[in-house]
């Protein structure tokens, strides 16, 4: 018998000269960022968050938001990272109407919850809370791996390896334990 393996179709299908689809992204991707660090400044979302409270602020309490040095810190919410969070909230949306059919069974992707509203309660706390621990570790993903490994960073070398060790060590966790 023959492992179900050797049926799958293939991880990445390969262009006409053997460079692995994937490759050919990769180095889209890092020719991408670097001409982005390279005409703008280094990426990343999780300031526009705080550049969003401190948008709602200066119209609410200007005072407030003028004494506040972080708010000051971070600036206008006019910047490209306003632009590429809203494109991947639209990306976001779009991508879940355009392919219904491959959508994950609930049942699988929250096993414990029955309920739409907790699902959705679940999902924005899970997204503050990675917002939150973002700003204190001062970036997300983005800014530390996408725009730190593309400069060649320690920090954000250091910090790919520990994000992704810590998601090999859950992957296996929730494998484990049958989920």
């Amino acid at each position: 018998m023959t492992s179900p393996v050797a049926h799958a179709p293939p991880m990445a299908a390969t262009a006409g000269k053997g460079i692995p689809s994937w490759a050919r992204l990769g180095v889209i991707f890092g020719v991408v960022s670097a001409a982005s660090i390279a005409l703008w400044a280094p990426i990343g979302v999780s300031g526009t968050y705080p550049r969003f409270i401190g948008a709602i602020l200066r119209r609410v309490t200007p005072e407030y938001a003028a004494a506040n040095p972080y708010l000051v810190k971070m600036g206008s919410l006019l910047k490209p990272e306003t632009f590429l969070v809203i494109g991947l909230l639209i990306g976001g949306f779009l991508a879940s109407r355009i392919n219904r059919e491959a959508s994950p069974k609930t049942e699988m992707v929250h096993a414990g919850e029955k309920t739409v509203s907790a699902r959705y309660r679940d999902a924005f706390l899970g997204g503050f809370l990675i917002i939150f621990g973002a700003r204190i570790a001062g970036g997300c993903t983005s800014g530390h791996i996408i725009s730190g490994i593309t400069q060649l960073s320690v920090s954000g070398l250091i910090f790919a390896a520990g994000v992704f060790a810590s998601g090999i060590f859950t992957a296996k966790m929730l494998n484990a334990g049958g989920r």
